[in-house]
């Protein structure tokens, strides 16, 4: 057996025409820096033209079943559609590529996803989704928003988000977000350790206003805790600027891996005792690293096609054992 990562790129040609044809690459995870990572081409999703939102960036292992599925993000960066048109859910997208295409239902039938990028991963029979926007200058406020798809044909949406004061219409339907000021687009939720608390979002943006961190994410509630500073092996604040993928290993010797758009995988070490604390306030007492700090590692690159020019990026990301 041996840790695999699974990510999606975006329509290969960028051209609508012919429909969106997002290729599915897997490689294997490095035990340590390495260098260069070797992608293999698993199989291609295609969705038609009018699947305006078509990037699968949120990916998240089925523990029950073992395979991958992957959901598309709330809204395209640069898009006039003030709201998504589609949730689109691809179940088993890794090898043997076998998709198949559902369209959960909203609960309530406003709801819609806030923000333009997406994170996802299982929680037992359910796929979490959590979805933001890093930017202001796309007009809406930098935030998060935590969603829950049941994993029935075609299953429900719903908005997690039961902490604070009650849900606001512009919160439903995906114009404000539930958690403001804290924006991530990598989650990954602790199989091996259940718990509502057992799970952490990725922010490896700069350009959202602070520097490269993860959160404790509450599955119950959909908040946010404060801030985990993410730290070099050396000490020294990570400063990349790019989208994020995040998964635990739920398997052996649990790790915590991110994949950046770019292709670099970090391995991260030092969130444990930041899991093991007691409520949400994070980022002022404890920790392997010190007050609310974690050590990202670079492992490699993935030599995935196009992603150093950032002509097509690899947003989303997950770990199989096979």
């Amino acid at each position: 057996m041996a840790l695999y990562g699974y990510t999606i790129g975006e329509d290969r040609d960028g051209n609508a025409s012919n429909g969106k044809q997002l290729d599915v690459y897997r490689f294997l995870i490095p035990s340590g820096p390495g260098g260069s990572i070797t992608p293999t081409k698993v199989g291609t999703v295609n969705l038609p033209a009018t699947a305006t939102t078509a990037d699968l960036e949120g990916l998240g292992t089925n523990p029950r079943t073992g395979r991958v599925g992957a959901v598309n993000e709330a809204r395209a960066t640069g898009s006039t559609t003030p709201i998504d048109p589609t949730v689109t859910v691809v179940n088993n997208v890794d090898q043997p590529l076998a998709p198949a295409t559902t369209s959960p239902t909203r609960t309530p039938s406003d709801l819609r996803r806030f923000g333009f990028e997406s994170g996802a991963d299982f929680n037992s029979s359910a796929l979490y989704n959590i979805s933001g926007n890093p930017n202001p200058a796309n007009g809406v406020p930098v935030g998060s928003s935590l969603y829950k798809i049941t994993t029935a044909t075609p299953g429900t949406l719903s908005l997690v988000d039961t902490f604070g004061p009650a849900t606001t219409a512009a919160q439903r339907q995906g114009t404000q977000p539930t958690n403001p000021g804290k924006f991530a687009d990598g989650l990954a939720i602790d199989n091996l350790n259940p718990g509502n608390t057992r799970a952490l979002a990725s922010d490896f943006r700069t350009n959202d206003g602070d520097g490269n961190q993860l959160y404790k994410v509450d599955l119950l509630t959909g908040q946010l805790s404060a801030p985990i500073t993410l730290r070099t092996p050396s000490g020294q604040a990570l400063n990349v600027n790019a989208d994020s993928g995040l998964a635990f290993t739920n398997s052996g010797s649990q790790g915590l891996f991110a994949l950046l758009e770019t292709g670099a995988v970090y391995q991260i070490t030092g969130y444990q005792d930041e899991l093991a604390a007691s409520g949400l306030g994070l980022g002022s007492a404890g920790g392997i690293n010190g007050a609310g700090f974690a050590t990202a590692t670079l492992l490699g690159n993935v030599n995935l096609p196009n992603a150093s020019t950032g002509v097509v990026d690899y947003e989303g990301f997950t770990i199989v054992n096979e």
